[in-house]
C-alpha cells in the first residue's frame, strides 16, 4: 500500500494540523444531555466558556450564592441535574458535592488513604480510597471546604480522569491480549472491539481508538501511515462517535459507515481515501451494535478523547498513549518493547 499524505472526508480535503498543545478530540462533557431549549437562566452571570458548553448541551442554568470563592449553580434538563462550582472566568467546572470541612483537615483525616493529585490551574486535589471504592476531592480557593466531584474544562475534557488514570485502581484494569497466534481471551479488549486491521502480520500491533471526524485522529493516521506501509507497525483502528455535539450527528454516521465494512484493511482504507461516502446513507444492520460495543469498550478503558492508543509490551504490561504521538520514533520504540 502506498503512503498517504492526506485524508478525504465527505469530499473535503483535511491536511495535517499544525503542532499545538491539544492532541485529542475530547470526549464531550457528560453531565447533562437533554433536548431542553438552549437558554440560560436570568439569574446570575450569563453562561460563557465551560458554562456555555452546558447550555449548548440543552441545559438551563440556575445560579445560587457563591461559596468559598466559587460561583455555584445547577444545570438541569428534562431528566438530569448537575450541581457545579466554577471560578468567575468559567474556565472549568467542578460537578459534585460540597464538603463543609477545611481541605487540609480533610486531607489529614484521610491519612494514607489520600494520594495527592498534580495541582491543576491552582486547584489542589486528592484521590481518596475507602476500601474498594474511591473518590476525588478538590480544595475550594479559600481552603475552608472541599468538593467531592469531577472537573471538566472548557473543551469538555474530563480533567479528573486524566489526573487519576495512572493511579492503580483508579480506572478499570484493561486486558488487551492482542491476537497473534490465536483467538483473543474472553473479556479482553481485542475481543470486545470491532476494528479495521491494517499493516503487516508480525509487526508491533497497536489498538487505535478514533473518531472518523476528529482532526487529531486524522493527523495521527497521517503520521503513522508510513510506519504501517514499511512494516514497522500494525494498527487495529476502532471507530467511535464522540463529536455529534459539534458536527450535527455526522460523527455517528461516519462511525457506522466504518462499522458497516469488514474488519480488515478495507475499513481503514475507506476512511483514509473517502470511500465512506458510499456507505453513509446505507449502513449495515450490524453497524449500530458494533459501534455500541466499541463505545462500551472506550468507556471501560476510561477513554478521554481520540486518538487513544493501547498496546501490549513483551513483558505483558500495558502501554497507553492519549493523543497524537509527539515523537514518532519514540512511539515506535515504545510499542516494540
Amino acid at each position: 500500500m502506498r503512503s498517504r499524505t492526506s485524508l478525504y472526508l465527505a469530499g473535503s480535503l483535511f491536511l495535517a494540523a499544525p503542532a499545538m498543545a491539544q492532541t485529542q478530540c475530547a470526549v464531550p462533557s457528560p453531565p447533562v444531555q437533554t433536548s431542553a431549549p438552549q437558554k440560560a437562566a436570568s439569574l446570575g452571570p450569563q453562561p460563557t466558556d465551560a458554562i456555555q458548553r452546558l447550555v449548548q448541551a440543552g441545559s438551563e442554568i440556575l445560579w445560587a450564592e457563591p461559596q468559598h470563592g466559587l460561583q455555584t449553580g445547577v444545570a438541569h434538563g428534562d431528566n438530569q441535574l448537575l450541581v457545579f462550582f466554577t471560578p468567575e472566568n468559567h474556565s472549568f467546572i467542578i460537578g459534585g458535592t460540597l464538603i463543609p470541612v477545611p481541605y487540609d483537615r480533610l486531607h489529614e483525616l484521610m491519612g494514607k488513604r489520600a494520594t495527592d493529585l498534580e495541582v491543576w490551574r491552582g486547584t489542589r486535589g486528592m484521590f481518596v480510597r475507602n476500601g474498594d471504592r474511591f473518590q476525588v476531592v478538590y480544595a475550594t480557593p479559600d481552603g475552608q471546604a472541599a468538593i467531592a466531584g469531577t472537573i471538566w474544562d472548557t473543551a469538555g475534557k474530563n480533567v479528573t480522569r486524566q489526573q487519576t488514570r495512572y493511579i492503580p485502581g483508579a480506572v478499570p484494569t484493561v486486558r488487551i491480549d492482542v491476537p497473534g497466534g490465536g483467538k483473543a481471551s474472553a473479556g479482553s479488549l481485542s475481543e470486545q472491539i470491532y476494528a479495521g486491521v491494517i499493516g503487516q502480520k508480525g509487526a508491533p500491533e497497536v489498538i487505535m481508538f478514533i473518531d472518523p471526524r476528529c482532526t487529531f485522529s486524522i493527523r495521527a493516521m497521517q503520521l503513522l501511515q508510513p510506519a504501517v506501509d514499511s512494516g514497522k507497525l500494525r494498527l487495529r483502528v476502532v471507530p467511535l462517535s464522540l463529536l455529534d455535539y459539534e458536527d450535527g450527528g455526522a460523527s455517528t454516521r461516519y462511525a457506522k459507515a466504518m462499522t458497516s465494512l469488514p474488519a480488515d484493511a478495507s475499513m481503514v482504507q475507506a476512511w483514509t481515501s473517502g470511500g465512506l461516502a458510499n456507505v453513509l446513507d446505507h449502513p449495515s444492520p450490524e453497524a449500530q451494535s458494533r459501534l455500541d460495543a466499541n463505545m462500551a469498550a472506550a468507556k471501560a478503558v476510561s477513554l478521554t478523547g481520540t486518538p487513544t492508543f493501547f498496546w501490549k509490551h513483551h513483558d505483558g504490561s500495558l502501554g497507553r498513549l492519549d493523543g497524537v504521538p509527539p515523537d514518532l520514533n519514540k512511539f515506535l520504540m515504545d510499542v516494540s518493547q
